[in-house]
């Protein structure tokens, strides 16, 4: 997954360069699941009990890599819960967007974009202006 540079997560986030790295890692990983595993599991201690408790695992699926990185970047970053954005489609019946819950629907987030498997920043409230439809 493309993920914004660790300067740009740096400065819009204020967290230091350990932790925009972090996130880095976790996106670039999420096609290695045996790399993205090891980066969880040495640097997201609530992930990896979230992993434990799923009925099944993750590793083998590129949408549920997806799930357990983003889960990841949340509590990296400190925010409130990976949410869906706008209307599921598909077999997988998943939402285009998925994004780290801030808690206000314009401050700036990690975004992350299905179609495009990219994570970018933006809010959620600017993407949800630009799909009248989904209401």
């Amino acid at each position: 997954m493309r993920a914004p540079s660790a300067s740009t997560l740096v400065e819009t986030f204020r967290i230091d360069n350990e932790q925009a790295n972090l996130i880095r890692k976790l996106a670039k990983y999420v096609d290695e699941p045996e790399k993205l595993s090891e980066v969880v599991e040495a640097s997201c201690p609530g992930t990896v009990k979230y992993v434990r408790s799923l009925h099944s695992s993750p590793w083998g699926s590129h949408m549920w890599r997806v799930t357990v990185a983003l889960h990841a970047m949340d509590e990296t970053l400190g925010t409130h819960g990976v949410e869906g954005l706008g209307p599921g489609s598909g077999s997988s019946h998943a939402p285009p967007y998925e994004y780290l819950n801030t808690g206000d629907s314009y401050a700036a987030t990690l975004i992350y974009k299905r179609s495009t498997d990219t994570l970018f920043i933006s809010s959620w409230g600017d993407i949800a202006e630009k799909h009248p439809s989904w209401e």
